[in-house]
Formats: C-alpha cells, structure tokens, sequence
C-alpha cells in the first residue's frame, strides 16, 4: 500500500465545486454483488460466470460480438484470459473485491445453454461501473435476452458502491439505444472512431459509438453545475442542446420495479 502524501501545501489549479456537494477522501472501492434471477420469461435465468461456463462464454462471444476481436476488449474471446480477469463463483469472496470485471451470463434453463452475457468493468477510485458489452446468441436474438440479463443487474447494482454509471453503445445496433434510453441513461455524445472493430477476415476499422451515463447513490450531488463551468462558446451549444435532450430522456424514462418485473416475466 503506498503511503499517504500530504496535500495541505499544495492548491487545486482552479477552485471548484461551488455548486456541489464535497467530501472527504477516503477508502473508495466498488464491490461486485452477486447479480442473479432465478428465471424470466420461464425459459431463461441470469447468473455470475462459473468455472464450467468459461469456454462456452468465449465461444458465445465470438458468435455473438466478433466485431471485437483486435480491440481492447478481445479477451473475452480467449478463456484462459476470461479466467484471469473475470470474477468467477467458485471464487467469490475475492474475486468481487480484486477482479475488474464481471460477466452475467443469461443460460437457457431447459437446456442449461449460455444464449447472452453482459461484461461489466468497475473502477474503484472513480466509484464507476462501466456497462461495457453484451451479446446474444445469434440463434436467440430478438427474444429479449438483454432485457433479462438488464433486470438482474438493475436489481443489484446499487450495492456495489458504485455511484456512476456509463456504458458505450454501437451506432449500428439501434435497439441497445433505445432500450437505455427508456431506462434514463442520458446521452453524453457520439466517439466517431473510438474502438477498432474487426470487419472480417483480417480487416479492421475504427467503429464509432454512442456514450450514455446515470448516476445512482447519490452520486449526482457531487457533481458541479454549469454555473461554474468556463466552456469555449460552441461547447455550451452542445451541452443546452444535449441537456434539452436529455431531461425529455429523464420525464418519460421507465423505472425498474423490480417486483413488477419479476411477476411479468415469471
């Protein structure tokens, strides 16, 4: 553990924070919950990667988001790199403080077949969780695999610590889009570029992607206002022009009622 640097002589470039709450800085860690539904839509269930599920997990990754193969997240192509950086169950109780990444996994119960699964990345320092991924089997698409992998990690997610949310969506799948959207992820802006993705055979191209972001536990009170914002001319456009946008995202945004969800989905 490094040792503690004393900071009283020195003073932040700008002062800050005017318009927010402040606090002390402390220990900050996000710690995985055990994200799981025992089944919805009476076929399928949500739960953390196994031992067992590791090769069906990348061989699911690489039927489902090939695209990014070459790119920062590949590893989940490999199961020995999955094993490495992913929490694991047999591992829990460590695997939730030191591992960076979390899967949840959607498994067909009759078959006990992986069909979809959702990488999770948290930074502790930050109190953030990213939403980094999710793919489906493309012999299960369009039987809202997601919508359940969503519910089961909406219903745990504010035990991780965690108080920021964001996640990056690709600009050709729409309907990844439109489901944030209804559950009043604001959207930060379009990364033309951001990610190389694979294009088949041995191509590439840098793909662009949409940002969105929440806050939960509070984690909005700690952030500064626009009054004391110094931003170039054209940047203040973009920021009132996305903020119209996103308080029309926050009045007809559709919470999780996690109750209600669990009798419709059985």
């Amino acid at each position: 553990m490094m040792d503690k640097i004393d900071m009283s002589k020195y003073r932040p470039f700008r002062e800050m924070a005017r318009t927010c709450k402040t606090r002390e800085i402390g220990e900050k860690r996000v710690v995985w919950p055990k994200f799981h539904l025992e089944s919805y839509f009476k076929k399928y269930r949500a739960r953390i990667l196994r031992e067992a599920d590791v090769e069906k997990a990348a061989e699911l990754w690489r039927a489902g988001y090939p695209e990014v193969y070459g790119s920062n997240y590949d590893f989940v192509l490999y199961p020995e790199q999955i094993r490495e950086r992913v929490v694991l169950e047999e591992n829990w109780e460590r695997d939730r403080f030191e591992k960076e990444y979390c899967m949840v996994i959607a498994e067909e119960l009759e078959a006990s077949k992986l069909v979809g699964a959702a990488l999770l990345r948290k930074d502790d320092k930050n109190l953030e969780i990213e939403y980094s991924m999710i793919t489906t089997h493309p012999d299960y698409r369009r039987q809202h695999i997601p919508l359940g992998i969503g519910f089961a990690i909406a219903e745990k997610i504010a035990e991780s610590g965690a108080e920021y949310m964001t996640t990056f969506l690709e600009t050709w799948h729409d309907i990844t889009q439109k489901l944030c959207i209804r559950r009043g992820w604001k959207i930060a802006g379009i990364f033309p570029g951001r990610f190389t993705r694979w294009a088949g055979g041995n191509r590439e191209y840098r793909g662009c992607v949409v940002y969105m972001y929440r806050f939960i536990n509070q984690g909005q009170e700690y952030v500064t206002k626009p009054e004391e914002w110094s931003l170039a001319p054209e940047v203040r456009k973009a920021w009132e022009y996305l903020e119209r946008i996103n308080r029309e995202i926050e009045e007809k945004a559709e919470e999780y009622d996690i109750e209600r969800l669990r009798r419709l989905i059985g």
